[in-house]
Protein backbone atom coordinates (compact mmCIF):
# COMPACT_ATOMS: atom_id res chain seq x y z
CA UNK A 1 0.00 0.00 0.00
CA UNK A 2 2.28 2.04 0.81
CA UNK A 3 4.18 1.49 -2.63
CA UNK A 4 0.74 2.67 -4.47
CA UNK A 5 0.64 6.32 -2.54
CA UNK A 6 4.23 6.67 -2.96
CA UNK A 7 4.02 6.36 -6.77
CA UNK A 8 0.98 8.13 -6.86
CA UNK A 9 2.82 11.28 -5.29
CA UNK A 10 6.00 10.43 -7.79
CA UNK A 11 3.95 10.24 -10.27
CA UNK A 12 2.14 13.53 -9.70
CA UNK A 13 5.60 15.22 -9.19
CA UNK A 14 6.95 14.30 -12.46
CA UNK A 15 3.69 15.75 -14.29
CA UNK A 16 4.19 18.83 -12.00
CA UNK A 17 7.53 19.58 -13.62
CA UNK A 18 6.98 18.34 -17.07
CA UNK A 19 3.85 20.65 -17.53
CA UNK A 20 6.30 23.59 -15.97
CA UNK A 21 9.08 22.78 -17.31
CA UNK A 22 12.98 24.06 -16.57
CA UNK A 23 12.31 27.45 -18.53
CA UNK A 24 12.75 29.47 -15.10
CA UNK A 25 16.08 27.49 -14.69
CA UNK A 26 17.38 28.17 -18.37
CA UNK A 27 16.25 31.62 -18.01
CA UNK A 28 18.19 32.06 -15.05
CA UNK A 29 22.00 30.91 -16.85
CA UNK A 30 21.25 32.16 -20.19
CA UNK A 31 23.71 35.00 -20.83
CA UNK A 32 21.92 38.56 -21.38
CA UNK A 33 23.40 40.50 -24.27
CA UNK A 34 25.36 43.54 -24.10
CA UNK A 35 23.34 46.35 -24.66
CA UNK A 36 24.86 48.49 -27.59
CA UNK A 37 26.28 52.25 -26.72
CA UNK A 38 24.14 54.37 -29.21
CA UNK A 39 26.36 57.43 -30.12
CA UNK A 40 24.76 60.96 -29.61
CA UNK A 41 23.30 62.72 -32.27
CA UNK A 42 25.95 65.78 -33.68
CA UNK A 43 24.09 69.00 -33.97
CA UNK A 44 25.76 71.59 -35.43
CA UNK A 45 24.63 75.30 -35.24
CA UNK A 46 25.33 78.04 -37.67
CA UNK A 47 25.50 81.69 -36.33
CA UNK A 48 24.28 83.52 -39.17
CA UNK A 49 24.22 87.33 -39.54
CA UNK A 50 21.32 89.44 -37.90
CA UNK A 51 20.34 90.70 -41.02
CA UNK A 52 20.15 87.50 -42.89
CA UNK A 53 18.61 86.76 -39.99
CA UNK A 54 15.80 89.81 -40.05
CA UNK A 55 15.28 89.29 -43.72
CA UNK A 56 14.18 85.73 -43.64
CA UNK A 57 12.14 85.77 -40.54
CA UNK A 58 10.50 89.39 -42.33
CA UNK A 59 10.12 87.64 -45.91
CA UNK A 60 8.35 84.32 -44.06
CA UNK A 61 6.22 86.17 -42.05
CA UNK A 62 5.07 88.62 -44.65
CA UNK A 63 4.07 85.01 -46.66
CA UNK A 64 2.80 83.57 -44.00
CA UNK A 65 0.04 87.12 -43.33
CA UNK A 66 -0.45 86.70 -47.17
CA UNK A 67 -1.48 83.01 -47.37
CA UNK A 68 -3.55 83.68 -44.14
CA UNK A 69 -5.09 86.92 -45.16
CA UNK A 70 -6.09 85.39 -49.05
CA UNK A 71 -7.61 82.27 -47.16
CA UNK A 72 -9.63 84.58 -44.91
CA UNK A 73 -11.29 86.54 -47.72
CA UNK A 74 -12.27 82.47 -49.44
CA UNK A 75 -12.96 81.87 -46.03
CA UNK A 76 -15.73 84.50 -45.28
CA UNK A 77 -19.05 82.21 -46.08
CA UNK A 78 -17.70 78.99 -44.47
CA UNK A 79 -17.52 78.14 -41.00
CA UNK A 80 -17.17 79.88 -38.20
CA UNK A 81 -13.88 78.15 -36.31
CA UNK A 82 -11.63 78.20 -39.75
CA UNK A 83 -12.61 82.35 -40.28
CA UNK A 84 -11.64 82.40 -36.51
CA UNK A 85 -8.41 80.50 -37.17
CA UNK A 86 -7.91 82.86 -40.50
CA UNK A 87 -8.09 86.25 -38.86
CA UNK A 88 -6.12 85.20 -35.97
CA UNK A 89 -3.17 83.96 -37.67
CA UNK A 90 -3.17 86.62 -40.50
CA UNK A 91 -3.70 89.84 -37.36
CA UNK A 92 -0.97 87.41 -35.82
CA UNK A 93 1.80 87.50 -38.85
CA UNK A 94 0.99 91.09 -39.16
CA UNK A 95 1.67 92.31 -36.12
CA UNK A 96 5.22 90.25 -36.08
CA UNK A 97 5.99 92.27 -39.68
CA UNK A 98 5.58 95.07 -37.92
CA UNK A 99 8.12 94.01 -35.24
CA UNK A 100 10.63 93.60 -38.38
CA UNK A 101 10.20 97.18 -39.57
CA UNK A 102 11.52 100.28 -38.78
CA UNK A 103 11.50 104.19 -38.88
CA UNK A 104 8.72 105.45 -41.46
CA UNK A 105 7.62 102.03 -42.53
CA UNK A 106 6.95 101.29 -38.89
CA UNK A 107 4.42 103.72 -38.67
CA UNK A 108 3.15 103.10 -42.56
CA UNK A 109 1.72 99.68 -41.29
CA UNK A 110 0.07 100.50 -38.08
CA UNK A 111 -3.16 102.15 -39.84
CA UNK A 112 -3.35 97.96 -41.37
CA UNK A 113 -2.65 96.65 -37.95
CA UNK A 114 -5.41 98.80 -36.18
CA UNK A 115 -7.82 98.51 -38.97
CA UNK A 116 -7.90 95.04 -39.03
CA UNK A 117 -8.14 94.80 -35.03
CA UNK A 118 -10.97 97.09 -35.34
CA UNK A 119 -12.93 94.54 -37.05
CA UNK A 120 -12.34 91.88 -34.86
CA UNK A 121 -15.91 92.08 -32.98
CA UNK A 122 -17.81 91.65 -36.67
CA UNK A 123 -15.26 88.97 -37.88
CA UNK A 124 -16.02 86.58 -34.63
CA UNK A 125 -19.85 87.29 -35.28
CA UNK A 126 -21.64 83.85 -35.13
CA UNK A 127 -23.87 84.34 -37.83
CA UNK A 128 -23.06 87.00 -40.66
CA UNK A 129 -25.26 88.73 -42.61
CA UNK A 130 -24.92 88.34 -46.43
CA UNK A 131 -24.34 92.48 -46.26
CA UNK A 132 -22.06 92.15 -43.33
CA UNK A 133 -19.62 89.41 -45.25
CA UNK A 134 -19.67 91.33 -48.31
CA UNK A 135 -18.45 94.55 -46.72
CA UNK A 136 -16.16 93.03 -44.35
CA UNK A 137 -14.85 90.66 -47.69
CA UNK A 138 -14.49 94.12 -50.00
CA UNK A 139 -12.51 95.85 -46.75
CA UNK A 140 -10.49 92.74 -46.33
CA UNK A 141 -9.47 92.27 -49.82
CA UNK A 142 -8.58 96.35 -50.14
CA UNK A 143 -6.73 95.34 -47.16
CA UNK A 144 -4.58 92.54 -48.72
CA UNK A 145 -4.01 95.02 -52.04
CA UNK A 146 -2.81 97.81 -50.05
CA UNK A 147 -0.07 96.01 -47.82
CA UNK A 148 1.15 93.48 -50.31
CA UNK A 149 1.34 96.96 -52.82
CA UNK A 150 3.58 99.02 -49.42
CA UNK A 151 4.83 96.16 -47.67
CA UNK A 152 6.53 93.29 -50.10
CA UNK A 153 10.04 92.26 -49.59
CA UNK A 154 11.33 94.85 -51.87
CA UNK A 155 9.36 98.11 -50.77
CA UNK A 156 10.77 97.36 -47.42
CA UNK A 157 14.36 95.70 -47.82
CA UNK A 158 15.94 98.58 -46.50
CA UNK A 159 13.68 99.39 -43.52
CA UNK A 160 14.65 96.22 -41.64
CA UNK A 161 15.27 96.06 -37.75
CA UNK A 162 14.40 94.13 -35.59
CA UNK A 163 13.06 95.58 -32.53
CA UNK A 164 11.03 93.76 -29.51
Amino acid sequence: MLKGKTSRYVLILILCVAFSGCAGLQRKFVRKKKKEEKLAPVIITYDYEKNLRIEELYKKRFLFWKSWHGELIDRMGGTYKKRIECYDQAIMNLMEMEKYLAGVKAQEIKPFVEKMKSIDPDIKKKKLSEGERIRLKSLLEKTKRRVDKKFSYPKVKDSLELRK
